[in-house]
Parts: structure tokens; C-alpha cells; sequence
């Protein structure tokens, strides 16, 4: 039997010429009409028999993924039996591909997106009536929380998916740090969702902020940890391409990469710490993507001969990465999804950030980067600058310094890095936390 989409398309198609045609999108009468044929074709009927379908969208990169599997996991607990559909884009389906807590996974195209608003209705129309319609879904969760295209996309796919009950972060849920009280806003996402959220100020880590929308859905959230898939065959692999290297000594995850030139450590300044860690016994095992290839190769070259593995060149993607990664001792690196993987790995992580202390507050009291995605739960050295440079001192982006290069993040000295070693190695295969380890207390109201 064939699923009767009714007039769903007809009325985003028309509603798109219409406003080609008169330069002015209604949306008061759009979302009047999409709710009338919703009902109609039964999509807003109530649960009967409990929850049957889930959606949730998570269009981000792979570490901001990683960030929302605690809450993807909890939510399946929440609802044992339901049949849980993911959306994710491409560069994240490698890694999502073996996670236990959803039915099935979509990618939602690179092509697809647009900054065009009205093509954007379109496209995820078509991509709804493809695979979404059919399965009729009683909540849909959105998770981005940036106010960006991304975030706007991802709330639109929950609503024109037809999801009967929709939770996700409003466009301007930020507000809540820049002003005493949230004030009206004329935000129309608020239209997209039976849920609107807003996460209480102390709510400031991507993880716990992911975490709090099942919460105040009415969820019960037992475990905030992260984690991490990786199967036999890649265990197999990682195992294959680092034979007995650095056996007897400190393996080190070092991730040189990231997808932002700005959070990029000097890789000069990397070779002057990690030849004196070399020395203190420590190998590295060097992580990143094609970009970063050049790099590992400098690292290769001008470091003692068998003390560095150069893993970019395998291209072995993410899972045997984290499959290798998680045979080394401790990550030193960038700020970036690499470090997210080290934190779902529950490793002793060093991260360099480019934010400095003294910006610990953005602007108009807004969480800084080093306050939103520091790795979570588990032992951690957070390396930063004292003070940003030049213009970053008052720039009132979230992660302060904002050029094209590495800015700020130069000031760190080698030797912050090597001080950070020595003291992160007394801590590898003991059970102590930098952190006191209650991250409840973040995710209460």
C-alpha cells in the first residue's frame, strides 16, 4: 500500500512560487495549511501504545556528534522499543554507521544544502517525502544548537518531517547569556517546535546542552558518558599498522589536524615539545587529515628515527583511527574532533586551545569555546594562552581569536606542553579525575 502524502509537497512548493512572486514569505498561513493536511493525514494523532517512531537530526561535524551520543543513547532508553532514525551528514556516517541506538541512518547530502531559504524548504521536502513521511514519527529532536544555517535546517527537517511532537533549541536560546531575563523575540523557529528550548545559563558544554533536551522533554537521564564504535575488522587493522611500535614506552595520540587553520599548534613548536618527551620515553602516533600530511612527514624526518608513527598516511579513516588511538597512552593535541574521539576513549588528554584565560566570557557573558567543547569527563590539561592578541582581545567571537591562521594559540611555549606530560603521565592507568565528576548538578534546571 502506498503512504497518501495528501497535499504536503503542493503546499511547500506553492507557498515557495508564491513568495518568488510577491517577495514576501507567509508564514502564518504556511504553517496554518501544513498543520491542517498534517492532521488530516494523521500525523498529529496522539500516541496510542507508546511511542513507536523517532527522529532526531544532528547535522554537524564528526566531533559535535560525538558530543550528542550521550543524549542519542539516553533517549533510547527512554524508549526501548522505538524505531529510532537518524540524520547525519556524509562525513559523519562512517562513524555513526555502528552505533547501537538507532535503526537507521540517512545522510543528509553536502548537495542539499543551501543558504537559500526557499530552495532549503525544497530540498528537505523532497528528502522528507523520500524517507521521512513514511514512517510517520511521533518526536522528533533536533539537536544543533548555534543559530547558523545548519541549526535552521535541522529544525525545519524535524517539522516538515512531520514529526507529531518536535524539541530542539530556538534560534535565539543564545539570548539567555546575553540578557538578564529572555526577552520576546521575534523568532519564528519557535513555530517549527511543540518544544521550544532554552537551556538554563549554568547548562554550558555542548554535551550537557545536547543532554538537556531529552531532560526537559520529561526524560530520565542516567549516564552522560561518551562513546566511541569501532569494529573487530578495525581493531584488526589499527592492531596490523602499529605492529610493536613504541612498545616499552608512553604511546602518544598526537592530532595535529583540524578543520580551522586558527586552532592549529605551530607544528615547529610541536617538534621543539615533543623532542623533549621523546626523550622522557614517550613515542607518538601522529593523527590528522590529508592537510595535515606534510606536517607528520616534518615530524618523521626531524625526530628520532622509530619514535614517530606517521598514521595520516594510512588514510584509514576515523574508526581504525580511534581504534589505534585508543592502543596509546594519552593524547596531546589540538581542540578539534580528534579530541573528542580521545574523550569518548575516556584517555588522559593535553588540548591546546586559543582561547585565552582572561576570555572566559565572550561577549555579553556568552561561554567561551574552551568553556562549550573542553573534552568531557574525563582526565584533562587544558594548555591557553594568558591574554589574546591584537583586535582578539575584544572580538566577540565565541572562541575569541578569529584570523585565518594561528593567532593566539602561538603564545603556548613547548614547554607548557612538556610540564603537562610529566604530569599527565602519573595519572595513566590510575582511576583520578582532574574533574570532581558530578556533571548532574549541569544538567538540573
Amino acid at each position: 500500500m502506498t503512504d497518501d502524502f495528501g497535499n504536503l509537497e503542493k503546499i511547500v512548493t506553492d507557498t515557495i512560487k508564491n513568495t518568488v512572486e510577491t517577495k514576501e514569505l507567509n508564514l502564518q498561513v504556511f504553517f496554518q495549511q501544513m498543520e491542517n493536511e498534517f492532521t488530516r493525514l494523521g500525523f498529529r494523532e496522539s500516541v496510542k501504545g507508546g511511542v513507536k517512531n523517532i527522529l532526531l537530526v544532528r547535522l554537524d561535524n564528526v566531533g559535535d556528534f560525538l558530543l550528542t551520543v550521550p543524549a542519542i543513547r539516553e533517549i533510547r532508553m527512554n524508549y526501548p522499543s522505538a524505531f529510532i532514525t537518524l540524520v547525519v551528514r556524509e562525513k559523519v556516517y562512517h562513524v555513526a554507521e555502528l552505533c547501537p541506538y538507532v535503526n537507521e541512518i540517512l545522510i543528509f547530502e553536502e548537495k542539499l544544502y543551501t543558504n537559500n531559504l526557499m530552495q532549503m524548504f525544497l530540498n528537505i521536502t523532497a528528502f522528507a517525502k523520500k524517507f521521512l513521511w513514511r514512517r510517520r514519527y511521533d518526536i522528533g529532536f533536533s539537536f544543533r544548537y548555534w543559530q547558523d544555517t545548519w541549526h535552521l535546517i535541522s529544525l525545519i527537517m524535524v517539522y516538515i518531517g512531520g514529526a507529531a511532537q518536535r524539541a530542539g533549541y530556538i534560534n535565539s536560546a543564545i539570548q539567555i547569556y546575553r540578557k538578564k531575563s529572555l526577552e520576546k523575540e521575534n523568532d519564528w523557529s519557535q513555530e517549527l517546535l511543540t518544544h521550544p528550548v532554552i537551556n538554563p545559563k549554568e547548562i554550558v558544554h555542548d554535551c550537557a546542552r545536547s543532554l538537556y533536551i531529552p531532560k526537559s522533554f520529561g526524560l530520565t537521564v542516567r549516564n552522560t558518558n561518551m562513546e566511541f564504535w569501532y569494529s573487530k575488522t578495525d581493531m584488526c587493522i589499527a592492531r596490523r599498522l602499529l605492529g610493536n611500535f613504541g612498545e616499552g614506552k608512553i604511546k602518544i595520540a598526537a592530532g595535529i589536524g583540524s578543520n580551522e587553520n586558527v586552532r592549529k599548534y605551530p607544528v615547529e613548536k610541536y617538534l621543539a615539545a615533543f623532542k623533549k618527551i621523546v626523550k622522557k620515553g614517550a613515542a607518538l602516533v601522529i593523527f590528522g587529515g590529508p592537510s595535515e600530511l606534510d606536517d607528520a612527514k616534518f615530524l618523521e624526518k626531524k625526530l628520532p628515527e622509530g619514535s614517530v608513527k606517521n598514521f595520516i598516511e594510512y588514510k584509514a579513516g576515523w574508526r581504525v583511527d580511534a581504534a589505534a588511538m585508543s592502543l596509546t597512552d594519552m593524547y596531546v593535541g589540538n581542540m578539534t574532533g580528534a579530541c573528542d574521539v580521545a574523550a569518548a576513549l575516556n584517555m588522559p588528554i593535553i588540548v591546546l586551545s586559543r582561547v585565552a584565560k582572561d576570555r572566559e566570557k565572550i561577549f555579553d557573558n556568552e561561554p567561551s569555546e574552551a568553556s562549550i567543547y573542553y573534552p568531557w569527563q574525563t582526565n584533562v590539561i587544558i594548555i591557553r594562552p594568558e591574554h589574546q592578541l591584537e583586535d582578539c582581545k575584544t572580538s566577540p567571537y565565541h572562541a575569541g581569536c578569529h584570523k585565518k591562521t594561528a593567532h593566539c594559540i602561538t603564545q603556548i611555549e613547548p614547554s607548557e606542553i612538556v610540564d603537562a606530560f610529566d604530569k599527565m603521565k602519573d595519572f595513566i592507568n590510575k582511576d583520578v579525575k582532574f574533574f570532581d565528576g558530578d556533571f548532574e548538578k549541569y544538567l538540573s534546571r
